[in-house]
């Protein structure tokens, strides 16, 4: 019985290590790398990574909740039991399951700081876009007046009035 236990904690110490290790946990595999190739092309590409980090942040949600039920589970079935290898083992699901339920609110607190950032990101876009657009037609604007004293004076103009056109700024998610 010791042994079987002994094993199922280094299995279990082994997990968690191999999970703590890696940057997302145990889903960090399958990330997709995003090459911009184009406006329309990398804003997809966006979208899908947005998409797969928050499929991956609830499953690793999902999970947490399994393990939880599995430690109340634990806990239960261990109550009657005097075995100080099993309140041992409790105690260290105990902590690492708060570890885990930690990392799980780090990474959604920074996934919800990511999705404002983009937000207050394309609002900055939209705003110079506008900015653009308003100059753009107030330069266009101020060549036609010119253009109109100038003919309304009889003098022709030195050299022709430069036409301005704008060009928004790039979205792209980098």
């Amino acid at each position: 019985m010791k042994l079987r236990n002994c094993t199922v904690l280094i299995a279990v110490f082994a997990a968690a290590t191999l999970w703590g290790q890696t940057s997302a946990g145990p889903l960090a595999g399958r990330r997709q790398t995003v090459v911009a190739t184009s406006n329309g092309e990398s804003l997809a590409a966006a979208n899908r990574a947005k998409v797969a980090a928050n499929q991956n942040l609830e499953e690793m949600g999902a999970t947490l909740t399994k393990m939880q039920a599995l430690l109340k589970q634990m806990r239960t079935h261990s109550s009657t039991s005097k075995d100080p290898v099993a309140k041992a083992n409790i105690e260290m699901w105990t902590l690492m399951v708060e570890q885990l339920d930690k990392q799980y609110e780090q990474l959604r607190l920074a996934a919800r700081q990511r999705e404002e950032l983009e937000a207050r990101r394309a609002a900055l876009y939209k705003q110079a876009d506008q900015k653009a657009a308003e100059s753009a037609k107030r330069a266009q604007e101020a060549a036609k007046a010119a253009a109109a004293d100038s003919n309304a004076t009889g003098n022709a103009p030195a050299a022709p009035a430069a036409q301005t056109t704008a060009t928004p700024p790039s979205t792209s998610p980098n």
